[in-house]
């Protein structure tokens, strides 16, 4: 009996996380995640106290889920930037179903996530410039710099992501703005004298 609970519970999850990536929250409709789950919409308010309940348990596995990936996988230390670049494209197709939920979903739970995200990568884009620019980094006198680029590429990023689009057509986008923003780094700092 247990099993077939689980079972209900899990079909609830996975018919929630296409309805919530189909149509973020406010959208979301928990009468079709119970036709999707083939299940009665009463027996959803059995495991679910309401639609933000729902909501929660399918995104926080999520956001934790992602943020274990980044702070294991995000080592960018003694790799070129096209190295750090590839990383970052398995990440970004490896969860981009989840980033697509929490960016349609609950605005305060998608700022927290972005800020969180978006501190990370600026942290990571400034290892990067003072590992194999640091001509470009001694020169850069304002404070926000790294975290204003990794805001840009963070937005940018997830305005390329759609959940319809073939994988190697959202690997192709995601590398072009990566050379968009980090290509030909030394030509984007024509201003500073660099030797």
């Amino acid at each position: 009996m247990q099993y077939l609970k689980r079972e209900i519970k899990d079909r609830i999850l996975a018919s929630a996380v296409d309805e919530f990536k189909e149509h973020g929250f406010a959208n979301a409709s928990i009468r079709n995640i119970a036709n999707n789950a083939e299940i009665s919409l009463g027996n959803i308010y059995r495991y679910f106290a309401n639609k933000e309940a729902l909501y929660f348990a399918v995104i926080n596995p999520f956001m934790e889920s992602v943020k274990q990936s980044i702070e294991r996988d995000f080592i960018f230390k003694d790799k070129s930037m096209k190295d750090a670049s590839e990383v970052l494209v398995k990440f970004l197709i490896q969860y981009c179903d989840q980033i697509l939920i929490i960016r349609k979903g609950n605005s305060v739970h998608y700022e927290t996530f972005i800020n969180y995200i978006i501190e990370v990568v600026s942290a990571k884009i400034r290892e990067m410039i003072e590992g194999e620019f640091p001509e470009i980094d001694e020169k850069i006198k304002n404070p926000d710099f790294y975290l204003a680029i990794a805001d840009g590429f963070i937005n940018s990023l997830f305005k390329v992501l759609h959940k319809d689009d073939a994988i190697e057509i959202q690997e192709q986008n995601i590398r072009e703005l990566i050379t968009f923003y980090f290509g030909h780094m030394k030509d984007r700092f024509y201003h500073f004298d660099l030797a």
